[in-house]
């Protein structure tokens, strides 16, 4: 797939981040939407189309965690990246156990952003090559 056929869900309360993140996957050539909470960003991935959602942890309402969860779960071939500036192993291990299939930290680069969605989207593309 191009850069081009990837609709993309970013999820955090920050407006920084969720611009930030959507700014730059758009100049990667990917389509971008944010929503501010996990409420939100489920509405929006059942009534619309998204290959990857990127998440944070700590939100009002249903955080990252619970997110990821419910998208993992309703949506098999959706790929998720949690983020989280609150780091430690239970997170992460929360985050994986949750269906996610990367885990950032915040606060990351561009280019480690971008290491581990290329990795997800290489990862995903050899598992449904059977590699």
């Amino acid at each position: 797939m191009e850069a081009s056929d990837y609709r993309i869900l970013i999820v955090d309360d920050d407006p920084a981040i969720t611009d930030l993140l959507a700014s730059y996957l758009a100049s990667q050539g990917y389509f971008c939407e944010t929503a501010t909470n996990g409420r939100t960003a489920l509405e929006m991935v059942v009534c619309r189309h998204f290959d990857i959602a990127i998440t944070d942890v700590v939100m009002a309402g249903m955080d990252g965690i619970a997110l990821t969860k419910q998208l993992s779960r309703q949506f098999p071939n959706l790929l998720i990246m949690v983020m989280s500036g609150y780091y430690d192993v239970k997170t992460t291990e929360s985050a994986f156990a949750a269906g996610a299939h990367e885990f950032i930290r915040k606060p990351f680069t561009l280019a480690e952003l971008d290491m581990c969605f290329q990795r997800m989207i290489q990862n995903k593309t050899k598992h449904k090559e059977g590699l």
